[in-house]
């Protein structure tokens, strides 16, 4: 199963790549808007990114609960999602704050359901990867 998925996978993404180098994905006319000092919002947002993933590790370990790891990690990045649309004037970043946000709470609620630390893993780093995935080939093809 896992084999189809990635051929699958490989199939799409050659889809979205290979128009994107021969210049046929057509033109990009919508112009973005970068705020003022926008890098160093960036900076600030994927810095308190980082610390938020650190203090996440520590206190699922600190607890004895590292299966909370994944969740935590997935509702970080997809949190950061929010601030990045308005910095990089992307908007379909917030529906990749979304969907990753919901992810995470997906897998919360497989983890209160007594699941293994595996399917907890499995469930969010899929889910997470698929989202991350769209959203990467939506910019591919859009801009």
């Amino acid at each position: 199963m896992s084999v189809a998925i990635g051929v699958v996978a490989a199939a799409v993404t050659a889809g979205a790549v290979v128009p994107a180098f021969r210049g046929t994905a057509g033109p990009v006319t919508r112009l973005v808007r970068l705020p003022e000092k926008w890098n160093r919002g960036v900076g600030l947002v994927n810095a308190a990114e980082l610390v938020a993933i650190f203090a996440v590790i520590a206190a699922s370990n600190a607890s004895g609960h590292p299966e909370f790891i994944p969740v935590g990690i997935c509702l970080v990045v997809g949190l950061h999602f929010f601030p990045l649309a308005r910095l990089f004037d992307q908007g379909q970043y917030t529906w990749t704050a979304v969907l990753l946000t919901a992810v995470a709470l997906v897998g919360l609620a497989v983890l209160a359901a007594g699941t293994t630390a595996e399917t907890i893993r499995t469930v969010v780093g899929l889910g997470a990867a698929v989202v991350l995935w769209a959203s990467s080939f939506h910019v591919a093809l859009r801009g």
